[in-house]
């Protein structure tokens, strides 16, 4: 009986010098090579030895790949024989004067071995590369089928022939290491320093090893100390605040939060030099938070700061101004509330200190380029009379080996193209509308496309692939990995006579009341995003339009039309066009989020329709009611009192000019009947003047009626989550 055993190789690291013993027998040829996509190479080589001695040519570079994988394996072995122990004699490193010099190895058997011999091993080679043609079919034709050709390109880089050599093409990338096996290594190894000087003692403290523990939002300050563990912060005197935000918190995506308020003396829009840090840490903090489209920086002012609102507004624009010379480029809107939205009551001057403030809020969140002669026809019918050079394709560990069907005769230092995949596919000519960067035009105008779908088995590596339609060549396009069952879209041309224009718009809508709790409503909003492709094809164009459609974060999709392939991120959109017919493709989006807004600040419309909504209890919708209706007159109110200052203000101006024109006539005699005149007039602007500030009155105390009972109606109102 015949058996094989892999001998027994031990390398024996000594300088071959004069002429080899015996070289192999003319039958140990080179019979299988194995060719990676990485560049490694395995060769196996098999042939009959009839002596005790083997040499081997290789390349001084590939001699160490050689020995940490060669292996050697006797055949018909019988059941008492003894495998040979094979040992390498082998050139030192570096003796050789270069790297693609020739250096022999030379393998000793003992005992001799008079039978078949098998020699394999790894060394770095070219790398095989893929490339593909697709033939698309005619236009018009019912059934959807291509063709598709998978070459390959391999080289012999070697200084050996091949020679009807067994070629297999493997996918994937081994991994492999250069090294240098065959230089001698010392090691460095610790001095014994000390030991026979006595029995010394310990000449500093030895100190025991400790850990600080750990510090999660990397602030430097250590959990177990940390305040606020979970938001980068400063260190603190006061264990309370130790590791927290100083001045500058981000709530949300949609909220900064100002811990420190910026102290601006009463009556006064200037910064003070004292808080310089803290808009410094405000510009930084929104530059933290791109996706934020703008922020609205709100002026504040005390009860007992004269013009109020005017006040305010210049503290707003101050800030502003300041933030927009630190480099924000986001932008900033200035709004003034006056006096009206104070922190704290104004009874003490603390107090009043606190409200005169700057605030800031984000009202919006952004949620990602003639042929002189006539070409044979190129069909896929004529084509696939092309044999397939790929009789095997295996799945080994995790990637695809392609064994060519004939063996290759290959000379050294030359390449071939071998045929592996020529079958039938389903596939089309499609129109891609995907925007790329790498080709400008693609914005507007879609891509032609080659679609085909892999329902075989086989895996398809990367590489460039030639489009062939109408009997000629029409682009070219690039094939990622392509594994069975998957399909893909390949662009290799831009068809300019045909444009797609998208437009994108946002709304959001009141859907229902979650919570209120001290005075805070937590609702919850739909935002329906609706994108709108218009596409206006050109005269010869495919059938199918597809339109990648990339998602919203968070967005979820009403119905998309024709939705194929659909990622997490992406979709795409299949749409039927006929040539010069506009079409419109409309995809709609939606997104629930909820948000906490102050009851007081709601808008009084809005919240009727979350209120609408809602279903709530008779008696918390009967306060709620009432808390509307309150604020709707406080609203009421407030929107009289702009007008009726603006007015007052416009009456006292004209008062004081009606005046000014009376001291200017009072000691010209003749002027008596213009000077009645104006004294007329300045008793009518005086009496409107009057009763615009007792409606102002009356609309304040009206609103502090409203606002006192809709504070009261709140008091202990909750409504717990729904």
């Amino acid at each position: 009986m015949k058996h094989a055993s892999l001998a027994a190789l031990s390398l024996a690291l000594t300088a071959c010098a004069g002429p080899l013993a015996k070289g192999p027998s003319p039958d140990l040829r080179l019979r299988h090579v194995v060719l990676y996509q990485n560049g490694l190479g395995y060769f196996e080589r098999t042939g009959v030895m009839s002596g005790e001695r083997l040499s081997l040519r290789f390349r001084e570079r590939e001699v160490d790949d050689v020995l940490k994988s060669m292996v050697v394996v006797e055949q018909d072995l019988g059941p008492n024989d003894t495998p040979s122990t094979v040992s390498a004699l082998l050139p030192r490193s570096g003796q050789a004067s270069g790297p693609e010099d020739p250096a022999e190895v030379e393998l000793v058997f003992s005992p001799a071995a008079k039978r078949p011999v098998s020699i394999a091993y790894a060394v770095p080679t070219a790398a095989w590369k893929a490339t593909y043609r697709v033939i698309l079919p005619a236009k018009g034709q019912k059934e959807k089928r291509a063709l598709l050709q998978a070459w390959a390109l391999i080289s012999n880089i070697g200084d050996e022939d091949w020679s009807e050599v067994n070629v297999t093409l493997a996918t994937g990338a081994p991994l492999s290491y250069a090294s240098n096996l065959r230089a001698p290594a010392t090691l460095d190894r610790p001095e014994l320093k000390g030991v026979y000087d006595g029995e010394g003692g310990a000449l500093a403290p030895v100190l025991a090893e400790s850990s600080p523990g750990p510090d999660a939002d990397r602030d430097g300050v250590f959990d177990h100390e940390d305040a606020c563990p979970r938001e980068p912060g400063s260190a603190s005197p006061l264990p309370d605040h130790h590791g927290c935000p100083k001045a500058v918190r981000a709530v949300s995506s949609s909220e900064i939060q100002i811990l420190s308020r910026v102290p601006f003396d009463k009556g006064s829009d200037v910064i003070p030099p004292s808080a310089r840090p803290l808009i410094e840490e405000i510009a930084r903090t929104i530059k933290g938070v791109p996706h934020v489209r703008a922020f609205v920086v709100e002026g504040h002012a005390s009860a007992d700061e004269a013009g109020a609102a005017d006040l305010a507004a210049r503290r707003a624009a101050a800030v502003r101004a300041a933030l927009l010379q630190l480099g924000v480029t986001t932008e900033l809107v200035t709004r003034s509330h006056g006096a009206e939205m104070p922190l704290a009551a104004n009874d003490t001057e603390e107090n009043r200190q606190r409200n005169r403030r700057v605030s800031l809020r984000a009202p919006d969140v952004g949620e990602a380029p003639s042929p002189e002669r006539e070409a044979p026809a190129v069909t896929p019918e004529a084509m696939a009379k092309v044999p397939e050079g790929a009789a095997r394709v295996d799945a080994v560990a995790g990637t695809f080996r392609y064994a060519i069907a004939n063996p290759v005769t290959l000379p050294k230092k030359s390449s071939a193209l071998i045929t592996l995949i020529n079958r039938s596919v389903a596939g089309q000519d499609v129109l891609l509308f995907r925007p790329d960067p790498a080709a400008p035009a693609s914005a507007t105008h879609p891509f032609r496309a080659a679609q085909v779908e892999n329902r075989s088995a086989l895996g398809l590596q990367p590489g460039s692939v030639s489009i062939f339609s109408g009997g000629t060549f029409v682009g070219e396009g690039v094939l990622t990995r392509l594994l069975p069952g998957q399909s893909a879209t390949i662009p290799y041309a831009i068809d300019s006579s045909t444009e797609v224009r998208a437009t994108s718009m946002t709304t959001d809508l009141p859907v229902r009341l979650v919570s209120l709790s001290r005075g805070a409503l937590r609702v919850e909003d739909r935002y329906r995003r609706v994108t709108v492709y218009e596409v206006r094809p050109g005269r010869d164009v495919p059938e199918t339009l597809l339109i990648r459609h990339a998602r919203a974060t968070g967005f979820e999709p009403l119905g998309l039309p024709g939705c194929t392939d659909a990622t997490p991120d992406a979709c795409l959109v299949e749409k039927k066009l006929a040539p010069g017919a506009p079409q419109k493709v409309v995809v709609e989006e939606t997104r629930l989020s909820q948000r906490e807004i102050p009851l007081v600040q709601a808008d009084s419309e809005r919240l009727s329709l979350y209120l609408k909504g809602s279903s709530l209890p008779a008696e918390l919708r009967a306060r709620l009611d009432r808390a509307l209706a309150l604020r709707r007159a406080l609203d009421a109110a407030n929107d009289e009192l702009d007008p009726l200052r603006r007015k007052r203000a416009e009456l006292i101006d004209r008062a004081a000019e009606l005046r000014e024109s009376l001291r200017t006539i009072e000691r010209t005699p003749q002027a008596g009947k213009l000077r009645q005149t104006l004294l007329d007039r300045l008793a009518e602007v005086a009496r409107q003047s009057e009763e615009t500030g007792a409606k102002i009155t009356q609309r304040v105390e009206d609103a502090a009626m409203a606002r006192a009972e809709l504070d009261e109606t709140l008091r202990d109102l909750v409504i717990e989550g729904r």
